[in-house]
């Protein structure tokens, strides 16, 4: 506008508003309030080390009642591939079929890697949903076994050992226990869940503690530079001390299911009791705490 006297004054404007500023992003989100929402949640990993270290137990119980029966091992694959490898020379010579045994083990084992492996990745590997998923798909595999062998339509799995019952059975009978292919079953069911347990040491992250194999574990345990070192306390070095648990956990698991099989339960109270370690790893993983943002560790996922 301009003025008698020639100025000109500014107009009227309304007033510029600031552009409307993003929310911080350290706001934290609400979190989904949803029970499968909440069981969707990642579990923080700190701790999880724990569960593995209890499946080296049930590794224990297992394999000690697998061999027990059969002469074949259902969390150990090494043994079963050495086993493999003297039966294409048609050893030994007093179990013909224990060759056979092994491979079968051996192939559900392989099978539950690939299987367990993929179940995980098609979904949220370390969520709560997952791993109960996953841990609850290997107890009904224990039960299965469980009932097999308490059934004692299996002659192997209803006798101490399988020596016990070929020294008791008569020159007749003993090929036909031997022969017995239902001892397969319980074989590869025990194997397969097997291959989860594996597979969940590898996805929580804790390679350390594969749960099924010894070999590695001694070597990497007697190789720790700080094997004897009290540096910053006892608890420093975790890794030495989750290789130590295993061994003790998988020997603890062994010497229980020996003396187990040993009582009137025998070879199938053993395996209730691997079912029932098992049963309550599963519930414990839908009530896990689950990972802050931010405060997670990078470990590996198969």
């Amino acid at each position: 506008m301009v003025s008698d006297s020639g100025a000109t004054t500014p107009t009227h404007q309304k007033p510029q508003l600031p552009p409307p500023s993003n929310p911080p992003s350290d706001v934290k989100k609400p979190e989904p309030q949803g029970l499968l929402a909440r069981l969707h949640r990642d579990i923080d990993t700190h701790h999880a080390d724990l569960m593995l270290i209890v499946c080296c137990c049930v590794s224990g119980l297992c394999d000690s009642v697998a061999f027990n029966a059969t002469g074949a091992f259902v969390s150990m694959q090494t043994g079963n591939t050495i086993i493999l490898s003297l039966g294409a020379a048609g050893l030994p010579p007093n179990q013909p079929t224990l060759w056979l045994r092994a491979l079968l083990s051996l192939a559900s084992f392989w099978l539950g890697c690939c299987f367990f492996s993929r179940f995980v990745r098609h979904f949220r590997p370390r969520s709560r949903l997952t791993l109960f998923a996953s841990f609850a798909l290997q107890c009904c595999c224990l039960i299965a076994a469980a009932v097999l062998a308490q059934s004692h339509v299996i002659p192997s799995f209803a006798q101490t050992s399988l020596k016990t019952a070929l020294d008791a059975a008569g020159t007749k009978h003993r090929e036909e226990i031997e022969n017995n292919h239902l001892s397969l079953a319980p074989l590869g069911l025990l194997a397969f869940q097997f291959g989860g347990q594996i597979v969940a040491s590898r996805t929580l992250g804790y390679n350390e503690v594969p749960t099924n194999v010894l070999t590695s574990l001694y070597c990497d345990l007697l190789s720790d530079p700080l094997l004897f070192s009290n540096k910053g306390g006892i608890w420093a070095d975790k890794k030495r001390n989750r290789r130590f648990a295993a061994v003790v956990m998988s020997f603890v698991g062994g010497i229980s299911g020996g003396w187990v099989q040993r009582s009137k339960g025998g070879m199938a109270a053993a395996l209730w009791m691997a079912v029932f370690i098992k049963v309550v790893m599963t519930c414990l993983w839908l009530g896990w705490k689950v990972e802050r943002k931010g405060e997670g560790e990078e470990k590996e996922v198969v």
